[in-house]
């Protein structure tokens, strides 16, 4: 048994060995770039969604930018959830989606002078966008304005959204909605916010649409389930893209769930990217609390009538 594999076998020394392992620190990997400090941005092996990463990813960005230093985006150095096992270590997930913050790539500064790791473990004192954008206006705009300055979302994605829109909206006054279920709801992740019922959903739905004069009504889920709800309450007047949904989940973590196709992580997080770019140009919105509301919120520039329900944690 090698050590590794000893540490791991002993949860309290393990418990340390993690702790440090991801600890912040200072590294120097040459000698260019002397003027100036990097701070590459980190996250620690898990299986969440692609707007945990974007929420938590900003959050560090933010901190990197008060300090004077330049962020730069790392999700190559250890598995995520959108890289294949052949590809750790090799790409950088993050620009599959998004332009690097401030224009530098990890081969940019490969062989900076001053380079700062970050922690990569989140905890209770990590500091990033959460609920608070959906009920605090202060709170909301202050990170608009940096997600609008520093997300920066590939031009090829960017254009195949406006596409998107324009097939899908017509021009339409349309209500956005994100309705989670699938592991959401069978696991009762702990401390996770709860989430409505898909029927109480239809209801707010029906109610903001005759109150805000929507044509339409669109639909971000990967619970097929739902999306049957849905299109049997609204009928043609639901939209929804042709992003992959499963049914039966079970237990199982919705990140761990494939569809059997090349890239197929790749396209997963494709997918949901533009599942909520599309909810942040909606008219109005009514979502279940979770990261891609939150993010939906953030990338857009308001809502005519927001609702994101507040039920408490699991």
């Amino acid at each position: 048994m090698n050590i590794r594999k000893i540490i791991k076998s002993i949860p309290a020394v393990n418990k340390l060995y993690i702790k440090w392992k991801w600890r912040e620190r200072r590294v120097t990997l040459g000698k260019e770039n002397p003027d100036k400090t990097f701070y590459v941005i980190r996250r620690a092996t898990c299986k969440v969604g692609l707007f945990s990463y974007v929420m938590t990813n900003m959050g560090l960005v933010r901190q990197a930018v008060e300090k004077g230093y330049i962020p730069v985006i790392d999700m190559q150095g250890n598995a995520n959830t959108y890289l294949e096992d052949e590809e750790v270590g090799k790409i950088n997930a993050w620009e599959f989606y998004f332009e690097q913050p401030c224009g530098f790539s990890l081969k940019d500064i490969a062989n900076s002078k001053n380079v700062i790791l970050s922690k990569g473990l989140i905890t209770s004192k990590s500091i990033y966008p959460g609920k608070e954008v959906a009920y605090n206006l202060e709170s909301c705009i202050g990170w608009r304005t940096l997600f609008s300055k520093y997300l920066r979302v590939r031009e090829e994605i960017e254009s195949e959204v406006n596409r998107m829109y324009n097939k899908m909206f017509e021009g339409k006054r349309v209500l956005g909605v994100l309705c989670r279920g699938t592991d959401y709801i069978n696991n009762r992740p702990k401390n996770h916010p709860i989430q409505p019922e898909p029927l109480e959903v239809i209801k707010k739905a029906f109610e903001v649409m005759e109150q805000y004069h929507c044509e339409g009504i669109y639909l971000a889920t990967e619970d097929e389930e739902i999306y049957q709800k849905f299109e049997e309450a609204f009928g043609d007047k639901l939209r929804v893209t042709q992003a992959k949904r499963c049914s039966e989940s079970g237990n199982t973590n919705i990140n761990d769930i494939g569809y059997q196709r090349e890239r197929d992580r790749f396209l997963r997080g494709k997918e949901y990217l533009e599942n909520i770019m599309l909810l942040a140009r909606c008219d109005c919105l009514v979502a279940g609390s979770v990261g891609g509301t939150y993010g939906a919120i953030l990338m857009s520039k308001g809502y005519d009538y927001e609702y994101v329900y507040d039920l408490g944690v699991y």
